[in-house]
């Protein structure tokens, strides 16, 4: 009889065959791990692990569309960069927020707000992602243009499938079948691997772009509690109401000492669990568990 570890490896092995023939190919393969996690809590689960050249590791339900929710604010950091770097913003100036920039959830903007300090996108893009601000994402999402240009911006990276349609918190609504506002894990992945490790985004901005989501504060519970202690790793959580969508992505730089290898990066989403966002997490936690024995 197999042993788990062997099936994890001949999953691996088969599906790294399949992704000889190009990157952009999404494998439909899955991991035996996944899809029992999946049957345990419930609704999908979309996992894709990419290494740092884009090439697909393995993945369950890959190429399915997932709702982002506040995954897509790493990205946004990302665009707003761009933007900055084409100058058709300045990050760097500061501006007085208003009180109809309010929406629901927006630790960073209410503190500035009582306090009647100034901001700058520069701030505003770095508490998308260490706080998952959403009135913060949305006054950085109106600066370079708004939800289609965020698309644009992607698709400029390669990215044919991510889409974002809405603001916050619209944009987490994830009705049944409705495509907007979505992504798949191998999409993702790999978007992220191109704006935060590959060399099509510019050093400085793939250099913070990695320190924010190291820095990010709502995560530990998903992907990085189930590291190996001492595991370098930045993350971006995404939540929809009532748990119907529960996500993390993930760039992780496996430490087996004296020796750092390269960084992988893994996407989770899901959508419609069946139970609480709580044993989700540890779902989410048992699926990067799953994931270090493929890349140790």
């Amino acid at each position: 009889m197999l042993d788990r570890r062997t099936l994890l490896i001949s999953s691996t092995l088969l599906l790294a065959s399949g992704c000889m023939a190009g990157r952009k190919q999404a494998s439909i393969m899955t991991n035996p791990e996944f899809a029992a996690i999946e049957k345990r809590i419930g609704g999908r689960l979309g996992v894709a692990l990419v290494n740092g050249q884009g090439d697909l590791i393995t993945s369950h339900r890959g190429a399915e569309r997932f709702a982002m929710c506040s995954t897509f604010k790493a990205p946004l950091a990302s665009a707003l960069f761009a933007a900055h770097d084409a100058g058709n913003v300045d990050m760097h100036t500061s501006f007085a927020l208003k009180p109809e920039d309010a929406v629901p959830y927006m630790p960073f903007v209410d503190q500035r707000l009582k306090e009647g300090k100034p901001v700058t996108l520069y701030e505003l893009a770095r508490a998308t992602i260490r706080t998952s601000d959403n009135a913060a994402a949305n006054l950085v999402l109106k600066a370079i243009g708004g939800p289609m240009a965020f698309t644009a911006f992607v698709r400029e990276q390669g990215d044919s499938v991510t889409r974002l349609d809405r603001m916050e918190p619209e944009l987490n609504e994830n009705a049944p079948g409705d495509p907007r506002d979505t992504t798949t894990p191998v999409a993702m992945a790999r978007l992220l691997q191109t704006l935060a490790i590959g060399g099509a985004s510019m050093a400085e901005g793939k250099h913070t772009l990695q320190k924010w989501l190291k820095e990010s504060e709502t995560g530990a519970s998903r992907i990085r509690a189930g590291l190996p202690e001492g595991w370098p790793v930045g993350d971006k959580t995404g939540t929809a109401s009532d748990g119907i969508a529960v996500n993390d992505v993930a760039i992780i730089w496996p430490s087996v000492p004296p020796i750092e290898k390269q960084p992988v990066i893994l996407a989770v989403y899901t959508d419609r669990p069946k139970v609480s966002v709580q044993k989700v997490d540890a779902a989410i936690a048992d699926v990067a568990r799953a994931a270090v024995e493929l890349i140790q």
